[in-house]
C-alpha cells in the first residue's frame, strides 16, 4: 500500500454492515412468534408462581427439549432483562453464523479473497426461496434452532478445511444442548463425512486416524444430549395410539414442518434450484476441483442422500419416529451449503463485466426472494449456460476444421495467420481463456450470444407465467433485479468503484443502523400523539422491536391484563393470537400455536382445541375439518354467544375471557362483564353468578375434568 493512501476497511466492518442492513430490510422481532410459547416456560422456571397451572407450560414437565436453550437465556435475562438478552444473543448468533459461512466460503474459493465470505453471508440473508420445512437460513428473531445452525456452520467448516475433529465435535455438542434434534442431525451429517473419510482417505485428504478421532469425539460430545433426552423418550408417544398421534401431531399441529408431501410444488422446484446451481458452479467454476471443494461436495451429496432416505421413511413408510424428528430441517443446511458454492458464480458473473454478466448475477440474487422467481432465475441461468456451452463446442468444431484443412506457405510480404481468438478450442485441448476471465475463473461471457438469447427467452416466458399464475408475485423481484442490473452496468461503464476504505465502510455501516436506532427511540417515546405520529411510531416498532412495545390490540390488552387482573387469573381466548400468554403473564387455557410435543399433552391440547371451537366428533373428523378450512373452524369461537363463552370458560377452569369487542353497549344480563376494550378485542370477566362453584382443580392443573371433555378419541 503506498504511503499516505487510505487504509482498506477490515472485513468485520462489512459483516457489521450486513447486520445493519438485515435489521433494516428484514427487521428484528422479539416476544412473538415461536418466542411467545417458549419464553413462558422460562418465566415459570424463574418464578414458579407465574403460569403455575397453565396447561401448556405444565405439559413441558413431561417432555421439554428446550431446557438447554432456556438455561442459556436464564442467567443473562435475570441480569439485564429478557429483551436485552434476546437481542445480544441474536447478535452473537449472527456473528457465529458469519464466522462459519466465511470459513466455508474461504475454504471453497480461496482465490476469491474476503468477498467469498461476504457474498455468501449476503445470499444467506436474502434466501427465502425453497424454504421447505419452513426453517429459514437466518430469521429476524432469536430461535434455538438458529443458534444450532450457527454452531453447525462453524463445525462443518472445520471438516471442509481438514481441521481436527475435536473442535467441531465440541460445537456440535453445544448445538445438541441448545436444540437436541438440530444438534443430533448435524452430528449425523458430520459423522457421515468422517465415515466417508474412512472409506476414501486418499480422495478426501483425511487420514483414517483423524477420521476415527473425529467420530469418537463426536460421539462423546453428543453423549450429554442423549443422556438428557433419553428419560423423556417414553413420554413422547405414551398416551395416544399411533394413528391418533400421527393425525394430531403431523397433520393438525405441524404439517408445515413434518410432511413433505403437503408442501407446494413450486416450493420444491425452488429448493431443487439450489443443488442445480451448485452443480453448475462446480462444473463451470470449480475445476480443477480442490480438496476443500471435494469435501464440501461430499457433505452436500451425503446430505441429499439422507434427505432422500428421510422422504421415503416419512412419506412411504410413515414412520412416526422419523417424522417427529423433523429431518427436513437439514434441507435448510443443504441450501446454505449450495449458496457457499453459488456465491462464486454470482461473483464471476460480476467480474465478467458487460450487461449479460451483470444481469445474470443480479437475477440469481433477485431469484432468492420467492419460490417462483427462484425457479425462473435458475431456468434462465441453465439456458444461458447451455447456450454458451453449445456455442463453444460449435466454435471449437469450426476451429478444428480450419486447423485440419491443408494450408500453403504464406506468400512473401503477407502476414502469417493470426492465432485463434480467445475462447476457441485448439485441436483437442481445452479452450483458451475467454474474455472476462479473472484469477483463473472461467469467464461467463460479457457479450450477448446464443446463451444470452436462450436465457432471455426463458426469462420473458417465466415472467409472463409468474404474472398470471404466481400468488407470491415472483415477477417483481426479477423485474427489480433487471432494473438494478441495468443501473449497475451503466454506473460501471462511467465510473470506477471507489476504494473500500475504513472511512467509507464506517459511514455506510452507520447509515445501515438508522432504522433500528429510530425504532429503539420510538419505543422510548410516548404512544399518544397525532394519527401520523402513531402510525410512524408503530411502523418503526413493527420493523424492529427491541422491547415490550405493543403493536396490536391483543398485546395492548395483555399489558392491561398484567396490571389489572389477579395473578391467578386464567383466560380463554380465540385460538389464533399467540402473544397474549407471554405479554399478560396470565394463564391461557388454550392457544393453537402453543402445542406440546408429548402424547398426553397433545391429547389435552386437541380436546381443548375442539372445545374452543364447539366441535364434537372423532379425531379423524376434527383433523379433516381443520385441514379443510382452519380459519372457518377457528371463527366458531368468535361466533359463540356470551353464554356459550361463559360455559366454555367454566369448563376450561377460566375466570376471564378474551373475545371480540361488543357491537353496542354492554348487556347487564350477560354472564360476561366487560372490563376493557382495545380496537377489535375486549377483556371480559365472568360474573359471580356465572361461577356458582370453585373452578375445578383438575382443570386448573392443566387437564379438563373427564365429564367436561369434548370427545376427541
Amino acid at each position: 500500500m503506498p504511503d499516505g493512501s487510505p487504509r482498506p476497511a477490515p472485513a468485520r466492518i462489512s459483516y457489521a454492515l450486513l447486520f445493519g442492513l438485515s435489521l433494516t430490510l428484514q427487521g428484528y422481532r422479539s416476544l412473538d412468534g415461536d418466542q411467545a410459547y417458549r419464553l413462558p416456560i422460562l418465566l415459570n422456571r424463574q418464578d414458579p408462581a407465574v403460569f403455575a397451572d397453565d396447561p401448556f407450560v405444565r405439559a413441558f414437565d413431561a417432555f421439554n427439549p428446550h431446557r438447554g436453550y432456556l438455561a442459556l437465556l436464564d442467567a443473562p435475562s435475570r441480569l439485564i432483562g429478557l429483551p436485552a438478552s434476546l437481542f445480544l444473543l441474536y447478535a452473537a448468533t449472527f456473528a457465529v453464523t458469519c464466522v462459519g459461512l466465511r470459513a466455508l466460503a474461504r475454504a471453497a474459493w480461496p482465490g476469491s479473497g474476503e468477498w467469498a465470505g461476504i457474498l455468501t453471508v449476503a445470499l444467506v440473508l436474502l434466501a427465502d426461496a425453497g424454504n421447505v420445512g419452513t426453517n429459514h437460513l437466518f430469521e429476524p428473531m432469536l430461535l434455538d434452532r438458529l443458534i444450532g445452525f450457527g454452531l453447525g456452520w462453524v463445525a462443518l467448516s472445520g471438516f471442509v478445511r481438514g481441521r481436527g475433529g475435536i473442535g467441531g465435535a465440541a460445537l456440535i455438542g453445544l448445538a445438541g444442548l441448545v436444540h437436541p434434534s438440530v444438534g443430533i442431525q448435524l452430528g449425523m451429517l458430520l459423522g457421515a463425512g468422517w465415515v466417508a473419510c474412512l472409506i476414501r482417505p486418499g480422495t478426501l485428504g483425511v487420514g483414517r486416524r483423524s477420521a476415527w478421532l473425529g467420530i469418537g469425539a463426536l460421539g462423546l460430545a453428543l453423549l450429554p444430549t442423549v443422556l438428557i433426552q433419553a428419560p423423556q423418550k417414553s413420554a413422547l408417544f405414551d398416551g395416544l395410539d399411533p394413528e391418533t398421534f400421527r393425525l394430531l401431531s403431523f397433520h393438525v399441529q405441524g404439517p408445515q414442518h413434518m410432511l413433505p408431501g403437503l408442501w407446494r410444488g413450486m416450493q420444491w422446484l425452488a429448493w431443487f434450484g439450489y443443488p442445480a446451481l451448485a452443480g453448475l458452479t462446480l462444473l463451470a467454476n470449480g475445476r480443477p476441483i480442490s480438496i476443500e471443494r471435494l469435501r464440501l461436495s461430499a457433505l452436500l451429496g451425503l446430505l441429499l442422500l439422507g434427505l432422500s432416505t428421510s422422504w421415503v421413511a416419512v412419506e412411504v413408510l410413515e414412520d412416526p419416529r422419523v417424522t417427529v424428528f423433523q429431518p427436513f430441517r437439514m434441507a435448510t443446511i443443504a441450501r446454505g451449503l449450495c449458496l457457499v458454492l453459488v456465491a462464486e458464480r454470482v461473483r464471476s458473473h460480476w467480474r465478467a463485466g458487460g450487461l449479460p454478466g451483470t444481469l445474470r448475477g443480479c437475477l440469481l440474487v433477485a431469484g432468492l426472494g420467492s419460490d417462483g422467481s427462484m425457479v425462473v432465475a435458475v431456468l434462465a441461468e441453465l439456458a444461458c449456460s447451455l447456450g454458451d456451452r453449445l456455442a463453444l463446442k460449435l466454435r471449437g468444431l469450426r476451429s478444428d476444421a480450419r486447423l485440419d484443412a491443408p494450408s500453403s506457405a504464406p506468400s512473401p510480404g503477407l502476414r502469417p495467420p493470426s492465432p485463434p481468438k480467445t475462447g476457441a478450442r485448439v485441436g483437442f485441448g481445452p479452450p483458451l481463456p475467454a474474455r472476462g476471465e479473472r484469477d483463473g475463473v472461467r469467464g461467463l461471457g460479457s457479450d450477448a450470444g446464443p446463451g444470452a438469447i436462450a436465457g432471455l427467452v426463458v426469462l420473458v416466458v417465466g415472467l409472463a407465467y409468474l404474472a398470471r399464475h404466481d400468488p407470491e408475485s415472483g415477477q417483481w423481484p426479477l423485474l427489480g433485479g433487471i432494473v438494478l442490473a441495468v443501473a449497475l452496468w451503466g454506473i460501471r461503464r462511467r465510473w470506477a468503484a471507489p476504494r473500500w476504505t475504513i472511512g467509507r465502510a464506517l459511514r455506510l455501516a452507520a447509515v445501515s443502523y438508522t432504522v433500528p436506532a429510530l425504532a429503539l427511540l420510538a419505543a422510548l417515546l410516548p404512544p399518544e400523539g397525532t394519527p401520523a405520529y402513531r402510525a410512524a411510531r408503530e411502523a418503526l416498532i413493527s420493523r424492529c422491536r427491541f422491547g415490550e412495545s405493543p403493536t396490536d390490540d391483543v398485546e395492548r390488552l395483555a399489558l392491561w391484563a398484567r396490571a389489572h387482573t389477579p395473578e391467578s387469573a386464567r383466560f380463554v381466548g380465540p385460538p389464533g393470537p399467540k402473544t397474549f400468554r407471554l405479554w399478560s403473564r396470565r394463564e391461557v387455557a388454550f392457544n393453537r400455536a402453543a402445542g406440546p410435543y408429548d402424547a398426553t399433552g397433545l391429547a389435552d391440547w386437541a380436546s381443548r382445541f375442539a372445545d374452543h371451537v364447539a366441535f364434537d366428533g372423532p379425531t379423524e373428523a376434527f383433523a379433516l375439518a381443520y385441514l379443510s378450512d382452519r380459519h372457518a373452524l377457528e371463527r366458531r369461537y368468535q361466533q359463540m354467544s356470551d353464554a356459550d363463552r361463559a360455559a366454555l370458560a367454566r369448563r376450561q377452569g377460566a375466570d376471564h375471557v378474551l373475545a371480540a369487542a361488543p357491537d353496542g353497549p354492554p348487556d347487564p344480563a350477560s354472564p360476561l362483564e366487560l372490563l376493557r376494550v382495545d380496537g377489535r378485542y375486549a377483556i371480559y370477566r365472568l360474573r359471580d353468578e356465572a361461577r356458582p362453584g370453585p373452578i375445578p382443580a383438575l382443570a386448573r392443573r392443566g387437564r379438563m375434568p373427564p365429564q367436561d371433555r369434548v370427545a376427541v378419541d
